[in-house]
């Protein structure tokens, strides 16, 4: 049994430079934990090369960007598409598992039913088709590295929801309602063709990344440098509550399962000699988390933890006056506050924080409690599309991108949990 380590400090230097390199293995897009890396990557001198998981055509074929669109992205790119999955695979039989799932209803999602078998071509035709772009991205990839640079390699893929219609609605009735409890979606077909797609694409593509660039990290050390990895993981984190640093996790977090798998890559290559470092990050607000309503409210205690360490300071007052502005006049932060702690301490909740049963299924009173709870909080603003979790969340992605460059290059462990406490120490320095 794994137990939490809380990262609680980094060296003041990353021990990168102009010379060395950060590579971005996936697509930058906005609101995104990468992009405090990129920031600290940048600041240090060091030279970014990005990635991209390609678009797919009107026959829904893989492609590169075109011209323009690589126009739009920052330089350089490795032009080699990185989208990861299996869920358009084509079987055998000439079906995807997507394909499997058209036409099924919403009122009907409990009865679907798969064929495994084509299901399992499908994955092993993914796979393969993935690490042979792996494989030719790497070559690319080499032409663009300066001799004698360091290389640290940021594995940004995550999630893996099946593109099938039906499952985004689905998903939706799971993580932002309370008649559909997770353990019975998680069962069914659809659910188990979830689960390889999320194994896949943000468990198994860092161990092909790995694998496959053994080749890569050789050259680079016979050139006087070193190649490094670095990747996002979620497993709860430490928030501050009623006056203590206590571990928390959203539930039903499903790619959780994943997560679990990431880390068990990272700790296997570890325990073989790469350098590799999965990084627990808080929760933030992105696009992406967006379906999971609720997450959100782990954001709000931050402040507390900022009053906490230093309650006078610049940084602190500045940080509390910007959220306290989008408040509606008759809330305060110190009401926000005492709600989130009173939420988070309640018997219910405090059911559902058990890190031995990570990543626990949901329970209808959890869900309305959250969801309850996520409502009220988001009534306390001005403006529902200005919330105080976009401001909030840019002060996690700093602290996360500092930490990395910083630990990324020597991890002195293969999996590290960043809390509130590190982002606040972080941010006061």
């Amino acid at each position: 049994m794994h137990q939490v380590k809380p990262l609680r400090d980094v060296n003041a230097v990353s021990g990168y430079g102009q010379k060395d390199v950060l590579v971005v293995f996936g697509e930058v897009f906005a609101r995104g934990y990468v992009n405090g890396l990129i920031d600290e990557a940048r600041k240090a001198g060091m030279k970014v090369i990005y990635g991209t998981v390609g678009r797919r055509d009107e026959n829904d074929q893989l492609r590169p960007l075109t011209a323009d669109e690589l126009a739009a992205k920052d330089q350089p790119v490795v032009n080699v598409p990185l989208e990861c999955g299996f869920d358009l695979a084509k079987s055998n039989q000439g079906l995807s598992p997507s394909d499997q799932l058209k036409g099924l209803k919403l009122s009907e999602w409990n009865k679907a039913t798969l064929d495994f078998a084509q299901v399992a071509e499908a994955r092993a035709a993914g796979r393969q088709s993935f690490r042979a772009r792996v494989t030719q991205y790497l070559a690319e990839l080499e032409k663009q590295i300066p001799d004698g640079a360091n290389v640290l390699i940021a594995h940004t893929m995550a999630g893996g929801v099946p593109r099938a219609k039906i499952i985004a609605p689905i998903m939706g009735r799971v993580f932002k309602g309370s008649d559909v409890p997770s353990q019975e979606f998680w069962s069914g077909d659809v659910g188990r063709f979830c689960e390889m797609s999320f194994m896949d694409v943000t468990a198994n593509s860092l161990g092909d990344l790995i694998e496959l660039s053994a080749g890569l990290r050789d050259r680079v050390a016979n050139k006087g440098g070193q190649v490094s990895y670095v990747a996002y993981g979620y497993h709860g984190a430490e928030i501050y509550v009623a006056g203590a640093y206590h571990w928390q996790s959203y539930s039903p977090y499903l790619q959780g399962f994943a997560k679990i798998e990431l880390e068990n890559v990272a700790r296997r290559a570890t325990s073989d000699g790469v350098k590799v470092c999965v990084f627990n990050a808080p929760e933030i607000l992105t696009n992406s988390s967006s379906i999971f309503q609720g997450v959100e409210i782990a954001l709000y205690p931050l402040l507390g933890a900022f009053r906490k360490e230093a309650p006078d300071h610049p940084v602190t007052r500045k940080l509390i006056e910007q959220c306290a502005h989008l408040l509606k006049p008759e809330h305060t932060v110190d009401a926000l506050i005492e709600l989130t702690d009173s939420y988070f301490r309640s018997d219910i909740i405090q059911r559902w924080t058990q890190f031995d049963q990570w990543p626990q299924h949901s329970g209808s009173e959890q869900m309305e409690l959250m969801q309850a709870t996520s409502k009220r909080l988001v009534d306390m603003h001005k403006d529902r599309r200005d919330l105080l979790t976009a401001t909030l969340s840019e002060v996690v992605i700093k602290a996360c991108g500092y930490a990395m460059l910083r630990e990324g290059r020597t991890p002195r462990e293969p999996v590290w949990w960043i809390g509130h406490q590190f982002v606040t120490a972080t941010s006061l320095r």
